[in-house]
């Protein structure tokens, strides 16, 4: 009897031995502002998958803004020496970040200002140009698990503005540090550009002597608290910021097939539910924003028109420019006329 009953305990340690032998430990580094409902979404994606895969996938997220930023966790992401393990297995990051990765992959196309109508036209082009920009991230030795809508780029100033000119004559901060290519196209379209790091943009917008705006979405400006010294939001959603879900393709090659399909639904189940939230969101934090001193410029639609054109033009001209590919004029037309396709539909 007693021997039954040891071997019964040592079949369930072994058992327990086992599946903690075969779990993988994803560490992941994230843009997600801490406490914002993206982070919060985040960790609910983590106990899914721990719990659709039977213990056998943990998922970690940590925060971008403590490792240095994209860049930062794209550096953590490669491995220093052959054979070492990098500290982190993946991230996710803004459009920029996926850029500064995969530069092939074109992303920052899909950010051309007024390029996409709604949710509906952004969709159907990632579809369309899957294949490519999968592959140039692959090439890099990642895969892209998926892409979360977390919300449409707003215009924060000190100052209103409600001219193109008038944006043009602020220094903005648009990520030039971290993507020197951005920053330059930004100035070949006739802006005024800051190169401020990321951690330090709070601080200079709060200096006389710093940058007077930037761009970005609702939840970062509100979370970041950019909105309360570029108090002035001018009312007109840009383009669509995507969070880019990317892993090490050896880390996800090692978790086992039926796990990776299960993984894979969760993902579109999760980007789906960023879908439905991200619109809800952007109105929640303009709100707050606005309840708390802030500013929201609402154009008419003649002082919307022209800064829709001028935009776009704008857009054009950095596509055109020799001096940077931030923006892939040959994929931009492909994009424009998949729209005008189903637009003509």
């Amino acid at each position: 009897m007693k021997l039954r009953k040891l071997f019964a305990v040592l079949m369930c340690v072994f058992a327990i031995s086992s599946i903690y032998a075969q779990r993988v430990n994803l560490k992941i580094g994230s843009v997600a502002p801490d406490n914002s409902p993206w982070a919060i979404e985040q960790k609910k994606i983590a106990q899914e998958w721990l719990k659709l895969t039977n213990g056998q996938v943990n998922l970690t997220f940590m925060s971008a803004s403590a490792l240095g930023g994209e860049a930062g966790v794209i550096q953590k992401m490669r491995v220093a020496r052959p054979g070492q393990k990098a500290p982190l297995d993946g991230g996710i990051f803004t459009n920029i970040g996926v850029y500064e990765l995969a530069p092939k992959s074109n992303i920052l196309t899909l950010c051309v200002p007024f390029m996409f109508r709604d949710q509906e036209e952004l969709t159907l082009v990632l579809e369309e140009t899957q294949n490519e920009i999968n592959a140039a991230i692959e090439e890099q030795g990642f895969v892209l698990l998926g892409w979360f809508n977390v919300g449409w780029a707003y215009f924060f100033t000190k100052e209103e503005v409600r001219t193109p000119t008038q944006l043009k004559n602020v220094s903005l901060s648009v990520g030039g540090i971290t993507s020197p290519e951005l920053g330059r196209a930004f100035q070949h379209a006739g802006y005024k550009t800051d190169d401020v790091p990321n951690e330090k943009i709070l601080s200079s917008l709060k200096s006389n002597n710093g940058c007077g705006g930037l761009y970005t979405i609702p939840m970062y400006a509100y979370a970041a608290q950019y909105s309360k010294h570029a108090n002035h939001v001018l009312g007109l959603p840009i383009c669509p910021v995507m969070g880019g879900f990317v892993v090490n393709k050896n880390v996800w090659a090692s978790i086992p097939e039926k796990n990776r399909e299960v993984i894979i639904a969760n993902i579109h189940d999760a980007e789906q539910k960023f879908i439905e939230i991200q619109q809800e969101n952007d109105n929640n934090y303009l709100a707050k924003i606005e309840s708390e001193g802030g500013v929201i410029t609402r154009l008419t639609d003649d002082e919307r028109a022209v800064f829709e054109q001028d935009l776009y033009n704008d857009a054009i001209r950095m596509g055109e420019s020799k001096e940077t590919n931030v923006i892939n004029f040959d994929f931009f037309k492909r994009i424009d006329a998949i729209l005008q396709k189903h637009r003509g539909q």
